[in-house]
């Protein structure tokens, strides 16, 4: 009889663990030789040690997954296995109790770059679209995809002088305009000339009469991408809304030439956008830093009309005209298709040879897909309330009298510090506004320098760490801004910090304002940042997609939508307060029509508001939640090929929360198979017969196998490119089979705890802001207990995790 035998056995006693663990475990996991690094043969399971934490909470997920003992090793039976995992738990939990660790405190931070900006633009009311003071700022670190990580934000004398430059840059924005500046008006209807590489083209083609876009915005060695107007080039004169009407046309929809080359959906009608352009930062013709799509409609073909806009610029910026949808690469075609088309062009157009004359016969004689502009006129700043709202945010109305230096300052810098400012930094700021006066700084000067000096404090560039007296529980203060920044990504607002003002939350207060802050439009700013955080979407792009392979990915922008795409989803679970499985389960996403494309769909997305995103349901089992987005398919991809292994690890990490532990150092890593699945899978099959790579690759490889049937960006394919089949199926390390997505998210849904814990347990950092540590089990416990027969509702999750212990402690 087997010495587990009932679960008072196993609950009473650690012999009878430890017996289980020798008779199936040591072996493999002995001193002399620790199966994927895991030694069990000297685990003490009465340390309070964080490592023997770790190691006890890795064998209960492996017995739990059925992933240990070893398909060919001795097997438990299901009761011996159960008892052991219940008695393991509840011994778990009671060491964890008796911990006297430490580490489960916050480390002092400071704002990461995200909510540096996002702050800036809460605090003065700024629209930052067309304004980013941190530039030059360091790239922040990040610990698994977490920007905000209290240790990982360093400090630096070469960070402290940017955040001087960007204190510098803010606040001469802020008062750039001490009088409400008058209307102007501009008009543009001839002189539209381009780009070095089509200036001679259009001379010749109509003496610059007309601007013509012909490019998408991201096309690589763009011609005709950015239309701007060189009279203009400098920009508006002051921030504010503008008018800007462009009579246009569409030409050319029904090109007669290949479409395969001239990479463009001739079905949809052309899309005119605005996107702002800086001569200071660069060529106005190409891609620039900051370049958001302001305005976009939908131009008719031949028909020339005007299309009104207002759109906000800020000074120093000029509108570039963009043609959203078009094509990609046109540089390459002309000389090609001035050969292939020499017959439909006009006698006078025919000869010539090489790029010069190409170009010149198809843009004058050709019918090269465009967007044709004849006229620009821009007016503005169109009169607004004044003052601006960013210089209101400061000064009410607009002046500042010496008089009411105290009132101004005190009433900023609690707004910039998240907290009542105190008497002495009072004192402090009035102090340093007397120097600059002494130094013959103008009165109004010196006041933008002490606000200067208020944005490089430690009071603002760092979170509150103020307690309660004799406690480790935060202040009132502190938690809204905890609470703010964790569900908004900013400051706290006006509501919140009078809330914070009265004293201390209780946990109805906190679940009331977390469910105002999941219901008002700030949300974005936690939506964007988690969805990044969790699922790794900050490395899109990183590892950008092979321009001739996958040229849909430029010419659609498809980053942006992939994004939004997941952002959306999400957005979608909290707002409905949908169980977290909806990731695994749901049959549905969010596409526009760019989106729709690439997955199949575009009967579902009509062309009219092509841009605007909406729930569409898949008939393809291959799609639909995490698994058959896109994005998280790029992510886990290297630009050109795919790899199981990638996928695989990204799947445990992020879909299951066990990470596999790195690969031995002697052990060479396996580059993405280029030869096809059966080269791939023979490869990786005797990748596993080395003893040091079996005990992971048997974990990761097959949930890598179940995605091989998406290519690079994410579309469904059946075959590699060398034309051999794809083998979606696998088999996990617990004996259950699938043949594919659709079968591998059934298999999950059955473990549907592990990603709950896995996404609470993301959460919980990404709140908290810093490392998980394993003392934090039970509050991720806690957070999740008696919630899964309701699979794991999002809203309850995020309110459990405001409304726990470790929220409301340092």
């Amino acid at each position: 009889m087997n010495p587990v035998a009932t679960e008072s056995d196993a609950a009473e006693t650690d012999g009878s663990i430890e017996t289980f663990l020798s008779e199936y475990c040591i072996n493999c996991h002995s001193v002399d030789d620790p199966g994927g690094e895991r030694e069990f043969e000297t685990l003490d399971l009465q340390s309070i040690d964080d490592d023997a934490f770790v190691l006890t909470q890795d064998i209960i997920d492996q017995l739990t997954l059925g992933h240990m003992p070893p398909e060919d090793a001795e097997q438990p039976s299901d009761d011996v296995r159960r008892v052991v995992i219940d008695a393991l738990t509840k011994q778990l939990h009671q060491r964890r109790s008796m911990s006297t660790s430490t580490g489960g405190q916050t480390v002092l931070r400071r704002l990461s770059k995200r909510e540096y900006l996002a702050t800036i633009a809460d605090l003065f009311e700024m629209d930052m679209s067309m304004f980013d003071p941190t530039v030059g700022f360091p790239r922040d670190n990040t610990v698994e995809h977490l920007d905000n990580i209290g240790d990982s934000l360093v400090m630096s004398s070469y960070l402290l002088e940017k955040y001087l430059d960007a204190a510098d840059q803010i606040i001469e924005k802020v008062f750039q305009n001490e009088s409400q500046p008058e209307e102007q008006s501009w008009h543009f209807d001839d002189r539209f000339v381009t780009q070095q590489e089509l200036s001679i083209a259009h001379r010749k083609a109509f003496n610059y009469r007309y601007m013509c876009l012909y490019d998408c915005p991201l096309a690589d060695k763009p011609e005709g991408a950015y239309g701007s107007v060189r009279a203009f080039e400098h920009g508006v004169p002051h921030d504010g809304i503008y008018e800007i009407r462009v009579r246009a046309q569409a030409l050319h929809r029904d090109s007669p030439y290949d479409l395969d080359r001239l990479r463009i959906d001739l079905n949809e009608k052309f899309r005119l956008g605005i996107r702002p352009g800086n001569i200071e930062t660069g060529e106005l013709h190409v891609v620039q830093p900051i370049q958001p799509l302001l305005a976009e409609t939908v131009v008719e073909d031949n028909e020339l009309k005007w299309y009104t806009f207002e759109i906000p610029l800020d000074r120093g910026y000029t509108p570039r005209f963009t043609f959203e949808n078009g094509m990609d690469g046109m540089r390459s075609l002309h000389t090609r298709f001035h050969r292939i088309y020499k017959d439909m062009l006009p006698p006078e157009a025919r000869g010539g040879r090489g790029i010069v004359a190409g170009r010149n016969a198809m843009l004058k004689f050709g019918k090269m897909p465009q967007i044709r502009i004849h006229e620009i006129s821009i007016r503005g700043p169109l009169k607004q309330d004044w003052p601006r709202t960013p210089l209101a945010s400061v000064l009410p109305d607009g002046t500042f009298v010496e008089d009411n230096l105290q009132s101004v300052l005190k009433r900023f810098a609690s707004k910039a510090f998240r907290r009542p400012v105190t008497d002495d930094e009072l004192d402090r700021l009035i102090a340093i506004y007397q120097t600059r006066r002494r130094h013959g700084r103008p009165e109004f000067e010196a006041m933008k320098d002490t606000l200067k000096s208020v944005l490089c404090s430690p009071a603002f560039l760092y979170f509150h760490p103020e307690c309660e007296p004799g406690s480790d529980r935060l202040s009132s203060h502190a938690v809204a801004e905890r609470l703010s920044y964790f569900l908004t990504g900013s400051m706290p607002d006006a509501s919140l910090r009078k809330r914070a003002g009265r004293g201390a939350f209780d946990d109805q207060t906190l679940v009331s304002e977390t469910r105002r802050l999941l219901n008002s439009n700030r949300l974005d700013g936690f939506v964007e940042g988690f969805v990044d955080a969790w699922l790794g979407l900050r490395s899109l792009g990183e590892m950008p997609p092979d321009r001739n392979q996958f040229w849909q990915y430029y010419a659609s922008d498809l980053e942006t939508d992939m994004k939004l795409e997941s952002q959306l989803f999400l957005r979608h679970t909290i707002e409905n307060d949908l169980p977290v499985t909806e990731w695994l389960s749901a049959d549905y996403s969010f596409l526009n029509r760019d989106l729709a494309r690439l997955y199949g769909e575009l009967d579902q997305v009509p062309p009219q508001n092509a841009t605007r995103f909406r729930q569409v349901r898949f008939s393809d089992p291959r799609r639909g939640g995490l698994l058959g987005q896109a994005g998280i398919l790029t992510v886990s991809a290297n630009g050109i090929e795919t790899s199981p292994v990638v996928r695989g690890v990204w799947m445990l990490e992020n879909v299951l929360g066990t990470p596999p532990p790195p690969p031995p150092d002697d052990v060479p890593a396996i580059d993405p198979d280029v030869r096809g699945a059966k080269g791939i899978r023979d490869l990786l099959a005797k990748h596993r017969t080395l003893d040091a790579c079996n005990q992971c690759h048997r974990k990761i490889d097959p949930l890598g196998f179940a995605l091989e049937c998406y290519d690079a960006i994410g579309r469904v394919r059946n075959r590699y490119p060398n034309r051999s089949p794809i083998d979606t199926s696998g088999k996990l390390p617990g004996g259950e089979s699938f043949e594919g997505p659709s079968d591998l998210k059934h298999v999950l849904l059955e473990q549907k705890e592990f990603f709950a814990r896995a996404f609470t347990t993301k959460l919980l950092a990404y709140a908290l802001g810093r490392r998980i540590e394993p003392e934090d089990r039970a509050t991720i416990d806690e957070i999740l207990v008696d919630l899964k027969d309701q699979d794991y509702p999002t809203r309850q999750i995020i309110e459990r995790v405001v409304t726990s212990d470790a929220f409301a402690r340092r």
